[in-house]
């Protein structure tokens, strides 16, 4: 979830230390490389991810830790930088990074050695990580969907992309489990836009398709300057019921899901909790009920891994 007072963690106090100490050990380096991630995880916009990573395996923690501090730092970029043209330019970085890593030269650079500490322990593809970089590079145009099929394209270059490589970390090759991860990212990343949509308003961005817009009659201007205006609810609506057909979808295919790929499935909890809480307010997605921190969360979770159910 984007929020407006989050600013992502600067790197300058690691790679100071790690310049000023040149004589420290490469244990030491990914020592604080990997608690860098975990902080990042927990302290950032991802405090939902961190919640589900004691369910994995414990020899794979750091390995989850590394991939979810990758996607908050992409994520982070589009609201710390002051136009697009710089953000393409971190972008690049980042696309650049990945491939030295997995050439075995990553820069010093926490989460780069985290990802190239991840990957001697489980095989991930390069492929998600490139397919997460350019999918957020092509959104930094700040261009508004048109369809809520092209929503569901971008949380499936995105969200569903990130459980891949989660999937991949657990050894999990299954088509099963693919084609439930899909369902669950394309969830994932669709509620994503509504729990943002207030903070994105505030930033004169519309994140409902276009198609939804005009359907509901939703001008861009009153948007911007009011918030909520008349039949915002029900493009809320019409958004989120899209998203909850993917978590149903997802629902009836756990059966044939190896249990062993359910800490990734858990990533569904926290947005169907939200999707309910939502519904609960009517799908007014300004109403403050749905900005508290969910304290029922880790018992939830907890629950529907214990139940292997969502």
């Amino acid at each position: 979830m984007l929020t407006r007072s989050l600013r992502p963690i600067r790197h300058a106090a690691f790679l100071q230390a790690t310049r000023y100490h040149s004589s420290v050990a490469p244990e030491k380096n990914l020592s604080m490389a990997l608690k860098y991630c975990t902080d990042s995880v927990r302290r950032q916009r991802d405090y939902e991810g961190y919640l589900c990573v004691p369910f994995y395996p414990r020899h794979l923690r750091d390995v989850e830790y590394a991939i979810r501090a990758f996607n908050v730092e992409l994520a982070s970029i589009r609201e710390s930088v002051s136009n697009p043209n710089t953000g393409k330019m971190r972008m690049q970085f980042w696309k650049d990074t990945i491939d030295k890593i997995y050439k075995g030269n990553p820069p010093q650079q926490p989460i780069a050695l985290a990802l190239d500490a991840a990957l001697k322990q489980s095989k991930l593809s390069s492929l998600w990580f490139k397919r997460i970089i350019n999918e957020r590079m092509t959104n930094l145009d700040d261009h508004q969907f048109m369809t809520i099929s092209d929503m569901e394209t971008y949380s499936e270059n995105t969200a569903s992309s990130l459980l891949y490589l989660q999937l991949e970390s657990l050894g999990i090759k299954d088509v099963n489990a693919d084609h439930a991860i899909s369902h669950i990212g394309k969830m994932i990343g669709i509620t994503t836009f509504l729990r943002s949509l207030p903070f994105h308003l505030s930033q004169k961005r519309m994140v409902l398709p276009a198609q939804i817009t005009a359907k509901y009659n939703i001008s861009q201007e009153e948007v911007f300057r009011k918030g909520h205006v008349e039949g915002m609810e029900d493009a809320v609506f019409e958004v989120a019921t899209a998203a909850n057909d993917h978590l149903l979808t997802a629902r009836s295919m756990l059966t044939k899901v190896p249990s062993d790929a359910f800490p990734v499935v858990l990533s569904a909890i926290p947005t169907a909790r939200y999707l309910e809480k939502l519904e609960a307010t009517n799908f007014n997605v300004f109403d403050t009920s749905l900005q508290r921190k969910d304290w029922k969360l880790p018992l939830a979770l907890w629950n529907a891994h214990r139940k292997q159910e969502i």
